[in-house]
């Protein structure tokens, strides 16, 4: 499954080729009428492919496509310029404007998906071919939801490119629970026997999403030093476009070396005073990093929240994202879901989708 946009201003065709891409593809569709809304979701939701029309109000198909080509968030994506025009002057021109294929309306239904599929796989080659991106989720105070920010972070990874979620706690971490995975291979076994394949560790979500769970017995395998975790990064490296760090409440040579091979780092910080001591304290040991820091606000509980630009000027650092408190949360972990994967409007998914395009953003 990826995420398929479809730019169309007749409304019938919209309508089918949704269903289309739904049920027989299943694609997850962003569905827009005009070029200007098409190119403002693109930007936000990064789909791997796009359909666009060519004759629209406002903006032609072709102005959409070379704007998509000019933005580096987009400029990989697949696209099909889906027009009634088909005659071999209009294919050059769809071509000229940098889609990857000219298709005629009414398109035949299996040529379409197999075209839709064959732009998705290759978008996951590219992405698998370039540098891997490591993106630690990190709080020295726990119960500010790191885990349940990581998760869905990676759920909305994963729906881009290949993505893994490393969950790096000394032992008993939540991912298996919230996923609803039996922690059957862990890291833990790798710690024991260095010979042991990383990549024979790792298991899979229902939405496709690789995760590499935590040892679920305390104390019974040993914490990775340095060098140990750095050689599980790289392998770890060889089977995905971005990994996902669910870091545990330490800041030790080996949450360091994690650290240092970030693209981006996430910072969570709560509402309460403690929270923000915590946070405080925590940004002047990131200090090294701080251009690689991204400072959000996670809500876990129902109540009054302190205004933005309250919480910034005690932090002296800008906040990148505000999550608000999502009550869909919780019934989704009950069932081993993504929220990001089965709600994309929820508050939370909104937050986290914000968070990824910074994360990634070169």
């Amino acid at each position: 499954m990826a995420r398929v946009l479809v730019i169309d201003d007749n409304i019938d065709m919209l309508s089918m080729l949704k269903l289309i891409l739904e049920r027989q593809g299943h694609h997850e569709v962003i569905a827009c009428s005009n070029g200007q809304e098409g190119l403002q979701k693109a930007f936000e939701q990064m789909p791997a492919v796009a359909l666009v029309d060519v004759m629209m109000p406002g903006m032609s198909g072709y102005d959409v496509v070379k704007k998509l080509r000019a933005d580096e968030r987009t400029q990989n994506m697949g696209i099909i310029i889906l027009t009634a025009r088909g005659q071999s002057v209009d294919r050059a021109a769809a071509l000229a404007a940098g889609a990857d294929d000219h298709m005629s309306k009414p398109a035949d239904v299996e040529t379409l998906l197999k075209r839709v599929n064959e732009l998705v796989e290759r978008g996951a080659s590219k992405a698998q071919k370039s540098e891997v991106l490591v993106v630690p989720v990190l709080s020295l105070k726990g119960g500010v939801g790191v885990t349940t920010v990581a998760i869905n972070l990676a759920g909305v990874l994963q729906q881009v490119a290949p993505t893994l979620l490393l969950d790096l706690a000394p032992a008993c971490g939540q991912c298996a629970f919230f996923l609803g995975i039996r922690p059957e291979q862990h890291w833990g076994q790798y710690v024991e026997n260095p010979k042991t394949s990383a990549a024979s560790l790792v298991q899979q979500h229902t939405t496709g999403l690789k995760v590499l769970l935590a040892p679920p017995i305390p104390a019974q395998f040993g914490w990775p030093n340095k060098d140990r975790v750095e050689m599980l990064l790289a392998q770890l490296k060889a089977v995905t476009r971005f990994i996902v760090v669910d870091m545990p409440p330490l800041f030790d040579e080996t949450v360091r070396a994690v650290l240092g091979q970030a693209h981006r780092i996430v910072l969570i910080t709560g509402d309460d005073a403690p929270s923000l001591q915590v946070t405080r304290i925590t940004l002047q040991a990131l200090n090294e990093w701080k251009d690689r820091l991204i400072l959000i606000r996670n809500a876990t509980a129902v109540g009054p929240r302190p205004p933005a630009d309250a919480l910034q000027k005690a932090l002296r650092v800008p906040l990148a994202v505000d999550i608000p408190y999502d009550p869909n949360q919780l019934p989704a972990v009950a069932k081993g879901l993504l929220l990001a994967s089965v709600q994309p409007k929820s508050a939370l998914t909104v937050g986290v989708k914000r968070l990824a395009q910074i994360a990634i953003a070169r």
